[in-house]
């Protein structure tokens, strides 16, 4: 038998998880036949020995940074056993340390499938428009700008905006949202979303890296590094644990000179369970965020949330749609309302801003197609001007006017006050060569679901909520009245957003956010939450919390889902110490010797993980 474990172990060593599962095989057969061979039992210490080896490795490893974990706690625990001429317990002892490789390379390797299945998702090519030509190009050849059509049964091949057409658009794949949404002009669309009905003309906004679809199977692939709290506190209890053992044992050979009980006290004490029943919980729970569009960049935020007592948020994009209706229109006496909305069209045709992609979809729905503007120039904060035909359009405010060097005439002056007076939203004027056409208001409006989830946060003891925006007052206290909230901070710039945030904490912060001026809080908050969906790639990378849906009623989700998380795990560690109790108290006794106080340990070592599992089958 010793040849031919030898001859398969050999072969299969560089192959982990083939090697583990002859591992378990071999000492299985060899524990069973040495119930009834007593000279089996060479056999089994070259087993415990070979299958000490990956666990030596990590030992070592931790050792050499002076590092007490739990795999020295149980290399110990091997040791021990092998010292005493106990070769069936290390054989029992490394049964469960494999079992546990196996089951955690089987959870992570299911997050890689899960960051496979993602990336074959998207499409391999797409339909490019390049004036009236269309072309099939490869997926790595389409570049942010270029506009693409997808028709019906097609899928997505970018992250874009909706430029014309209207089409269903399945998202289940990706973000979990199982109902077809209607995509309209104006409206985002991810890769990989499948067109149900309809057909629609996109122009890609990310591509490649930093498409939807790749920038979520990086985020999956370096949650599972990132180690949460209760594993940290797990290994350093193991420091804490593993000398208190060794002196208790100690002790216990002192009073008894009983080498056999001592030996039993530091098997009964492996704590091999632990290593794994943690790690297995946070990863169930990570699974089931990211079924439902949530990214979770590691378990240690699912402890951070189950913390949380205070919500910061951010009013556009976040509680609102980023999105604008028409509030007020006013267009100048002599000036045609189609040559009115043309001029906007051409303006923000190709404006990222909410507003400008407010204003491009309602001058396309008012006019139709609009023609491509000769030049844009962007003033952030102030508005957009263009140069279209020799004519400069220009859409904005006072801030606008000055910075184009535009005398702020007193027509224009009383427009935009009335416009202001009359609507609770952002009003914009519009002129053509400094001559004014006229005003238009826009109001966010926000998510229907919002006004729930607030509620049922509440309903989770979470009743300190804030928002923040760097909207006017105005449209500030409207926003959070429709909604609930009592705190409000308006007219707020990053570094305001900032301060502010570290004025609420050392108590837990969560921060929802989704654009670029929200990355430093989201970085700063406890736990930072980005709608992915809609929001910036810099908001994605700052937060530790993805909604890729922008469904607002993840939050109470999430907040559940860490609860959960932390309650499973801490009935863990209960069930951990009451089985060590049991086991110390059969091995004081005389009950329990060494084989069977191993036994006993590799028994009750299944109890924490059997716990861990309820989590896959959790509905949070």
């Amino acid at each position: 038998m010793t040849g031919g474990i030898l001859v398969l172990m050999r072969g299969t060593w560089l192959t982990s998880p083939r090697r583990d599962f002859v591992l378990i095989g071999a000492v299985g057969v060899a524990l069973l036949l040495n119930v009834f061979v007593e000279s089996i039992s060479v056999e089994l210490l070259m087993l415990a020995g070979i299958g000490s080896i990956p666990l030596a490795l990590r030992a070592a490893r931790d050792i050499a940074h002076t590092h007490i974990s739990l795999d020295v706690f149980n290399l110990f625990a091997i040791g021990v056993s092998l010292a005493t001429g106990e070769v069936v317990s290390a054989a029992f002892i490394i049964l469960m340390i494999t079992s546990a490789d196996i089951l955690q390379l089987h959870t992570s390797r299911r997050t890689q499938h899960a960051v496979e299945h993602l990336l074959k998702l998207k499409p391999q090519t797409a339909l490019r428009q390049r004036g009236n030509t269309l072309e099939t190009i490869a997926i790595g050849a389409v570049r942010v700008g270029d506009t693409l059509i997808v028709e019906s049964g097609q899928a997505i091949p970018v992250d874009g905006v909706v430029i014309s057409g209207r089409a269903l658009v399945n998202e289940a794949l990706v973000t979990g949202e199982s109902v077809p949404v209607e995509k309209i002009a104006g409206a985002s669309v991810l890769v990989s979303t499948v067109v149900d009905t309809g057909a629609i003309k996109v122009r890609a906004a990310r591509v490649g890296k930093d498409s939807t679809i790749e920038r979520m199977a990086e985020l999956m692939r370096s949650a599972a590094a990132n180690k949460s709290k209760p594993e940290r506190i797990a290994d350093r209890f193991a420091g804490i644990f593993l000398p208190i053992v060794i002196l208790f044992g100690a002790g216990v050979y002192i009073v008894t000179r009983d080498l056999r009980m001592t030996a039993a006290l530091f098997l009964v004490a492996c704590a091999d369970d632990m290593a794994v029943a943690i790690p297995l919980a946070m990863t169930a729970s990570l699974g089931w965020a990211a079924k439902r569009g949530v990214v979770i960049k590691g378990g240690a935020w699912l402890h951070t949330l189950s913390k949380v007592r205070t919500l910061v948020l951010d009013k556009t994009g976040t509680l609102t749609y980023g999105t604008f209706r028409l509030d007020r229109l006013e267009i100048e006496p002599g000036i045609e309302e189609k040559e009115f909305w043309r001029m906007v069209g051409v303006a923000e045709k190709y404006s990222e801003h909410p507003i400008g992609r407010a204003l491009s979809a309602q001058a396309r729905d008012r006019v139709g197609e609009i023609p491509d503007p000769d030049d844009i120039t962007v003033h952030k904060g102030a508005g957009i001007a263009a140069q279209m035909g020799g004519h400069r359009v220009a859409v904005g405010d006072e801030k606008l006017l000055q910075l184009l060097h535009i005398p702020m005439t007193e027509r224009m002056r009383n427009t935009l006050s009335a416009a202001r007076a009359a609507s609770v939203g952002t009003s914009v004027l519009v002129l053509r060569d400094g001559i004014l056409l006229g005003s238009i208001s826009l109001a966010d409006a926000p998510r229907p679901e919002a006004s729930r989830s607030l509620q049922t946060v509440r309903e989770l003891g979470i009743r300190d909520i804030v928002m923040f925006t760097g909207d006017n007052e105005r449209t500030a206290n409207r926003v959070a009245s429709q909604l609930g909230i009592t705190r409000v901070r308006a007219q707020m710039k990053p570094e305001q957003k900032l301060i502010e945030l570290k004025s609420l904490q050392p108590r837990p912060v969560a921060m929802v956010g989704d654009g670029i001026n929200d990355a430093p809080a989201l970085a700063r908050a406890d736990v930072g939450i980005a709608m992915g969906k809609g929001g910036t790639a810099i908001a994605s990378e700052a937060a530790d919390v993805i909604i890729l849906t922008d469904d607002l009623s993840r939050l109470a989700d999430l907040v559940v889902l860490g609860r959960r998380t932390m309650s499973v795990i801490n009935w863990d560690i209960v069930i951990w110490g009451l089985s060590n109790v049991v086991g110390f108290t059969l091995v004081l006794t005389g009950i329990a010797g060494p084989a069977l106080a191993a036994f006993y340990n590799f028994s009750t070592d299944f109890l924490p993980l059997i716990n861990s599992s309820r989590l896959f089958r959790s509905k949070a």
